[in-house]
């Protein structure tokens, strides 16, 4: 059984997409080794480049710091800033170039489950509901679990209740 605990963006390395095309860095994975049942991960976009194909996971990208612009399928989706699209791993799935280099969250399941980002605003406390996994710090300053969160930074709750204080805007990570 996994602990809640405070993971600081600064502390993890960073490393490169499957295919090579992108940065992402691991926030939060279950297990820990092997592979995994969920993943959650901040990726850098800086230039027009495919996603990496991975059949059999459900997913659900967030655009963290601007908008965001993706073919799927082609077919293509204007994310606003904070928007998400849900597609699955086996699909055709590319961003367009941004203006500047910009962020985004992803959460990935492997199986059955439905994975979600939800945006919260921290306006002085609130506490995770069950079905949360992971919240990742995206502006603000929040504190959890007595730690000072910075935007990028995540509690990895696996369903336990976890209070959040501050001001920021956050997003919940579930899987459904």
């Amino acid at each position: 059984m996994t602990i809640p605990h405070t993971v600081s963006i600064g502390d993890i390395p960073v490393s490169a997409w499957a295919n090579g095309r992108g940065e992402t860095v691991e926030l939060a994975r279950q297990p820990a080794t092997g592979p995994f049942a969920w993943r959650l991960s901040m990726a850098t976009i800086s230039e027009a480049a495919p996603f990496s194909s991975l059949p059999g996971v459900a997913r659900v990208l967030l655009a963290v710091d601007a908008p965001l612009t993706l073919t799927i399928d082609g077919e293509t989706h204007k994310l606003a800033r904070h928007g998400t699209a849900s597609f699955s791993g086996g699909q055709e799935a590319a961003a367009s170039a941004p203006a500047a280099p910009q962020r985004d969250l992803n959460l990935m399941v492997r199986g059955s489950g439905l994975p979600t980002l939800e945006v919260v605003t921290v306006d002085g406390r609130i506490e995770t509901p069950p079905i949360v996994v992971a919240v990742v710090v995206l502006e603000g300053e929040v504190t959890a679990l007595g730690q000072r969160l910075v935007p990028g930074d995540t509690v990895v709750t696996v369903g336990g209740a976890v209070a959040l204080r501050g001001r920021g805007v956050v997003a919940f990570a579930s899987i459904r």
